[in-house]
Order: C-alpha cells, then structure tokens, then sequence
C-alpha cells in the first residue's frame, strides 16, 4: 500500500509544455503567483475506483504552500494521505527548492513525517514516526514532491525533453530520471486535449507515464503507474483556478499569445 501512495502522489505534481526555451529566469514572472489553483484527481485501482486526491496550491511572493489530501479505499481498508509543503523560487539556483513538508497517514502503514532543508537544499532532516534521519547530497538538490512538480513544469515549459531529480522520501533520497516520449491527444474530462507524454526511465521493475496539456493550464490530466501487481491510475477530474483581475492562466496567455517567439515561461 505504501507504494501505490507514495506513486500516486508523486505522481501528479507536474505541468509541461513544448513551447520554444525561454530566457534564463532572474525569478518567475510575478503575474503567475498570484493564482490559487485546485485540482483533484480520480484514483484507479486495478480500473476499480478507490478515492480522490485533492492538491491546492497558494502563492505568496517568492513560495508558495501546497496542500494535498487523499482518502483511498483498498480491500477494505481506508487510507487517509495528507501533506503540506512549502516551496519557494531561488534566484541564485534559478530552480525552485524545498523548505520542508509535513506528512501523515493513517490507516494502513500510518506514519508521520515531518522534513526541513537546508538553503542550498544539499541537506535534509527528517523525523520519521520520531526517529531523526540526516540526508546529503554532493551534486544535486534534495527536493520534496511538490518542489519537483514545480521544477519539472518550469524544465519543460523551457523546451528540455531529458531531466532528473532527487526526492526525500520518508526514509530515503531517491534520483528519478524522466523524459520526454512525444506529444498526443487524449480523451479527457474536459474533452479532446493535446497532451505531453512524460515516462519515468532507468527503472526496470516499474512504468510511470504522465500526460500533461497546455490546453488544460499546463497541468497533469492522466497518470498511469504499473510495478508488479500494482495498476494505478490518476485522471484530473475538476480544476478550479483562482486569480486577481488582470491575471490570466497560462493556458489563457499562450492562447492570446500564439504569434509572439519570445513567450517567457511561468512557474507553476
């Protein structure tokens, strides 16, 4: 069980686009974090429906809190996911950047963690049901899932096609590898969109595939992930997307945008 959550939710935290690089960001346009955005998406358990997942994300200046909430029942157990972020932009990595999370499950494999890194996001420290784990890292930043879901849309909103990751996990660091396999259309809940297929590689045992639609705000609209007998599935249900007056999504700017070359890519 702790798989399919950890899977699922990793899962849905990205946006992408094959637009043509943009320049180098000093910071994310300040236009884009003003939106209050929610998604929430079906879950699938061997095509059977076993929950929702709902993720909310509030900018304020420079970070932004992220909230994520799941309720998943699998013969007959009813697991509960929840977990609140924060996630900021950093001029002098030009990338986004963990400040820290905190987790809880409960129900099946229930667990608390809580996470906090350091400013240049090489070191992480972790309590995990009260245990204290220390993480570091030589090369890359450590990032949490909402960070990397951050960073991913922002990578191929600037037209990069091959990109990976390291993310803390409850007890670990792991280094994920993604790219990009080519552009569809796929049916969705909001009708026919145009979608980016994005697979997880350099992983054998298992088969992540994200379709992301710039018709759809940039946002994650399917998820497929198959590891043995686990068969999971995430399809965006309902999205609903706060702004200022004067403040357009992306998919609204792109569309009245589409003659200019020089469009510069928004964060998230």
């Amino acid at each position: 069980m702790k798989p399919l959550l950890s899977a699922t939710s990793a899962a849905f935290l990205a946006g992408v686009s094959f637009f043509a690089a943009g320049p180098a960001l000093a910071e994310p346009p300040k236009n884009f974090h003003q939106c209050t955005k929610t998604l929430t998406y079906q879950l699938y358990f061997n095509n059977l429906r076993i929950g929702q997942l709902s993720r909310t994300l509030r900018w304020q200046d420079q970070e932004a809190i992220v909230n994520s909430y799941s309720s998943i029942n699998v013969l007959a157990t009813k697991t509960r996911f929840k977990q609140s972020s924060e996630v900021y932009w950093s001029p002098q990595h030009q990338s986004f950047l963990s400040k820290g999370f905190d987790r809880n499950i409960s129900g099946l494999m229930d667990g608390t963690t809580r996470a906090s890194f350091s400013r240049d996001a090489k070191k992480s420290t972790v309590s995990n049901d009260g245990e204290k784990l220390t993480f570091q890292s030589s090369d890359k930043p450590i990032l949490d899932v909402d960070a990397i879901g951050s960073q991913m849309r922002l990578d191929l909103i600037e037209g990069k096609t091959f990109f990976d990751y390291k993310m803390q996990e409850s007890d670990d660091v792991s280094h994920y590898y993604f790219q990009v396999k080519g552009q569809e259309t796929i049916d969705s809940n909001f009708g026919p969109v145009r979608a980016i297929r994005v697979e997880q590689i350099r992983k054998s045992d298992r088969k992540l595939v994200m379709w992301f639609s710039p018709d759809v705000d940039y946002q994650l609209v399917r998820a497929t992930y198959q590891r043995k007998i686990v068969d999971v599935k995430a399809v965006l249900l309902t999205k609903n997307i706060n702004c200022p007056p004067g403040v357009n999504t992306l998919s609204q700017t792109t569309a009245s945008s589409a003659t200019s070359s020089t469009l510069s890519p928004p964060p998230f």
